[in-house]
């Protein structure tokens, strides 16, 4: 679910409340993306008042919407109305023609309007030219024509100059020619050319976001940014910039902003399609605020209808609001109804989900499924969730090789994943032939060891960490070749020093105590014959445990009557 662009550096925007706008015009809702609702409008506004102008918006709506099929019908409707100087609907007629790539239809009936213009009318030259932009429409975070085997660069700067020359105050050629040096990539001119509509009293809002729109695409986050403020500062209520902001903040993992922006694009806009819902719910689970996510569609559910991906979105939500129950049977019901869009991370969130419950039975079927989440997540160490339940319930050879998966995909073990590391094979060092004898792995101790000793360096004052280091490398041998050996002794010393002092921890780890001492006393008495150590040794053990049998046997009657 987060692949996404990891850094970016942009000065903080205030967001502030806004009120409830009006319903957008038919242009904006156009450039939002919302055709349905564009159409809506210019189809009744055609109904109510015919004429060859409001004839040609309602065509010129489905072909922005990309139904050239549909806007003939409109056009051919206002064929009768059309001037003789002026064929807008019959240009509508030859465009639509033109943007499906159809030369042998459009290329005569463009050739006839520009007759009947003379090739004069600005209009005429402009709807033309702006038809080979292929009709970008930027959102999301793209600028796209709707028709990219329309597009001709060089044919629609041409054609937008021509009409520029015999209009030079038309802001809308101007923006048609800033999308046409775009498509040219020459984006210092489009810049050039949408800030010529500016001051040609182009609505300012629309121009900023074009801008920004183009500063996005060159990769200039930052001036993009600026651009979008600029918008909504020339007008709160222009949402087409609130949403490109929401997607940018999106891009660059700035949940709470993208999330934020969102909220304000909805309530300026009216964005009821059931994308947009979904898209604010998933940027509230994304910043975190999984509540929001949950509410959100709740109490959108009308429009969001049947889609299935409610369920996987509130599943999710509610496995880190570490609602188990409500997790499992949202995620269950996603992949029952939407088995081929199965991901990762829907067994990532399920097998969490399943691990916090509070049936133990519960926690192997969740060790299923985030190990098969596991080798496709690249932000959370699963293996390590896996371990720990493996630890837990004394699986030590699948504990062990989940942790061995970890790190052949990449994963850098934590302190707390060496730790159980160490313990699992250390408590794999002890195994029994077939006769039932104990016998020693003296290589699961050496990996205890070593992961132990990993542990160690990144929390040197854990003692379990020092007690099973000196205790792996006792068990690896015979006790007598351990002593001999003495690659115990220091982690023995350290032990005593950490706990002996400690009289809760003394008595907790009592037995591990008197190991420790015992080894050494052997250490100093066997292997560097030092008898002074060595009494040290027997008098500290005596003097924190003096009804210890070992001890007291190690001293004989003479030393413990002396003690």
């Amino acid at each position: 679910m987060r692949t996404y662009i990891k850094t970016l550096l942009l000065s903080g925007l205030s967001v502030g409340a806004l009120a409830q706008a009006p319903t957008p015009d038919a242009n904006t809702l156009m450039n939002l993306g919302q055709f349905t609702e564009a159409k809506q409008l210019l189809n009744r506004n055609a109904q109510q008042s015919p004429s060859m102008q409001s004839l040609f918006d309602a065509g010129y709506g489905y072909l922005r919407s990309g139904q050239p099929d549909s806007a003939r019908i409109w056009f051919t409707k206002g064929l009768s109305m059309d001037e003789k100087r002026t064929p807008l609907n019959e240009t509508g007629m030859a465009i639509s023609y033109l943007v499906e790539n159809n030369a042998a239809s459009a290329e005569p009936k463009l050739a006839e309007v520009l007759k009947k213009s003379k090739s004069k009318n600005a209009d005429i030259l402009y709807r033309i030219g702006e038809a080979y932009t292929g009709y970008l429409t930027p959102g999301n975070g793209s600028i796209k024509p709707v028709y990219a085997k329309a597009v001709n660069a060089a044919k629609a700067i041409d054609y937008l100059n021509q009409a520029t020359e015999r209009d030079k105050k038309n802001a809308a050629i101007q923006l048609a020619l800033g999308d046409a040096h775009y498509l040219n990539k020459d984006a210092g001119t489009a810049v050039t050319r949408y800030e010529s509509a500016l001051e040609l009293g182009m609505n300012p809002s629309r121009v900023y976001q074009r801008i920004g729109d183009i500063y996005w695409q060159g990769r200039n986050l930052n001036l993009a940014v600026e651009n979008y403020k600029k918008a909504i500062e020339a007008n709160g209520s222009y949402a087409p910039a609130y949403n490109q902001l929401a997607e940018l903040y999106f891009l660059v993992n700035r949940y709470k902003e993208a999330a934020s922006y969102m909220d304000q694009y909805v309530t300026v806009s009216h964005d009821a399609r059931q994308e947009t819902l979904l898209r604010q719910a998933q940027f509230h689970f994304l910043a975190n605020d999984f509540q929001r996510a949950v509410t959100l569609i709740d109490s959108n559910r009308t429009a969001l209808g049947q889609n299935p991906i409610v369920y996987r979105i509130k599943g999710w939500a509610y496995s880190s609001l570490k609602q188990p129950d409500k997790a499992i049977e949202n995620i269950n019901t996603f992949l029952e109804k939407a088995p081929d869009k199965a991901m990762p991370d829907d067994y990532k969130y399920l097998g969490r989900a399943y691990m916090a419950t509070d049936s133990a039975s519960d926690d192997s079927l969740g060790a299923v499924y985030l190990a098969k989440a596991a080798p496709f997540d690249t932000t959370d160490n699963l293996y390590s969730d896996i371990a720990k339940y493996y630890y837990r319930a004394k699986k030590h050879p699948e504990a062990v090789a989940i942790l061995d998966s970890a790190a052949k995909h990449g994963f850098k073990a934590d302190v707390q994943d060496l730790f159980r590391y160490g313990m699992s094979n250390y408590t794999l060092g002890f195994k029994r032939d077939s006769s039932g004898k104990l016998e020693r792995d003296t290589l699961r101790f050496a990996l205890a060891d070593s992961a132990l000793a990993l542990a160690q360096q990144g929390s040197p004052d854990y003692a379990p960490t020092v007690l099973y280091r000196a205790k792996a490398n006792y068990y690896a041998y015979a006790p007598e070749e351990a002593v001999m050996k003495g690659k115990a002794k220091p982690y023995f010393e350290q032990f005593i020093s950490m706990i002996a002092d400690k009289e809760e921890e003394r008595n907790r780890y009592k037995k591990d105590l008197v190991l420790a001492f015992k080894y050494l006393i052997s250490y100093n008495e066997l292997v560097t014959k030092d008898e002074t150590a060595r009494n040290e040794w027997l008098t500290k053990g005596l003097a924190l445990f003096p009804e210890n049998k070992d001890l007291a046997k190690i001293a004989g009657p003479n030393e413990a009557d002396s003690q």
